[in-house]
């Protein structure tokens, strides 16, 4: 996938990152990959990430509309996970999967999962980023589909119902070919 004898991806960025036009360019270029209406130019960062939050809550809604499973909330407890819905327990189990798929592209192009855009400061920064491309696509469907069939091991279902889909969208190459073109140019 990834030329992993050169520095040059890596190289442009770093560059993206730090300079704060470029930075701002690439995460235009992120939203407008991941909605079909692009966002107004003169928002901030922090107004983007309100729409964007705005977007994917719209997605969990009209997932629980068409599936039939109720829908409180992004909820859950990493000390008592027990405790989380059946949802909830699926779109963590499917994050993890799809974070570990992001993670794989992003290393394999030669980039670096540290060096987010939209998240910052995290050492999976840039996996939160390029993960969230996809989710409204994949990772929300799934973990409802997988629900509304049974709220029976949802975790281990929803990680099969994830691999399918995205074996059958070839998404691993997708996201290698989106990565190359945000940094492009």
């Amino acid at each position: 996938l990834g030329d992993t004898r050169s520095a040059l991806r890596l190289q442009r960025q770093a560059r993206a990152w730090a300079d704060p036009r470029l930075h701002l360019e690439v995460v235009y270029r992120l939203y407008a990959k991941r909605f079909s209406d692009p966002l107004p130019r003169d928002l901030s960062l922090e107004q983007e990430r309100g729409l964007e939050g705005v977007r994917v809550r719209s997605a969990y809604t009209r997932w629980s509309q068409e599936t039939g499973v109720p829908w409180h909330g992004r909820s859950y407890d990493r000390r008592n996970w027990a405790a989380s819905d059946p949802v909830n327990r699926a779109l963590s189990a499917g994050a993890a999967y799809f974070y570990g798929l992001a993670h794989a592209a992003i290393v394999s192009a030669g980039f670096s999962p540290s060096l987010g855009f939209i998240h910052t400061g995290k050492l999976l920064s840039f996996v939160y980023d390029l993960a969230d491309l996809y989710k409204t696509e994949y990772l929300i469907p799934a973990a409802f589909l997988t629900v509304a069939e049974s709220d029976l091991e949802v975790e281990r279902r929803v990680r099969r119902a994830l691999r399918e889909r995205i074996e059958a969208g070839k998404l691993l190459e997708r996201m290698v070919d989106d990565l190359l073109d945000l940094f492009s140019g």
